[in-house]
């Protein structure tokens, strides 16, 4: 007698399937098993945490309604605000092309400033430490004179 134990590519296939499924139904029930887990966490959370909630719930409508309030608050201000700006843009537009049509008066301020300044640092570099030699000249006669007065009031 002879045994002989035949297999054939679709058995092998077959097997290959049927494991693979087995292995899929058995990392499903790990994953519904941990989802079960997180479940329960979370239920225990919210019922650890029920006051709150339930606090925070009767907040938000009213929340809501000063939000509301305070949006219309802001709606109000910003149009009152935008003929403000509205008049600021005109002005600034006004200002603008007055500046364009008086260009070459400020340009001829312009140049007359800075003639002015190139003057003032030539008259500090050439007089500007006698100035100081006279000042310090005019402190020291006056000191002079402050103590020969204070020396005739006391001899008299």
């Amino acid at each position: 007698m002879e045994n002989q134990l035949v297999i054939t590519v679709k058995d092998l296939l077959l097997f290959i399937l049927w494991g693979s499924l087995v292995t899929l139904f058995v990392y499903l029930i790990l994953v519904v098993r941990r989802v079960l887990l997180i479940v329960k966490q979370v239920n225990q959370v919210v019922d650890g945490n029920r006051q709150n909630i339930d606090a925070t719930l009767d907040i938000v409508p009213e929340l809501s309604k000063h939000i509301e309030v305070i949006t219309g608050e802001v709606a109000h201000d910003v149009q009152a605000f935008r003929t403000t700006i509205d008049n600021i843009a005109g002005t600034t537009e006004s200002i603008t092309e007055t500046v364009k049509e008086n260009q070459g008066f400020v340009d001829g301020l312009s140049s007359f400033m800075h003639t002015f300044s190139i003057g003032k640092a030539l008259y500090d570099k050439y007089f500007g430490s006698k100035i100081k030699d006279f000042k310090v000249t005019v402190a020291e006669v006056k000191k002079e004179m402050d103590d020969e007065s204070s020396e005739t009031k006391d001899t008299l």
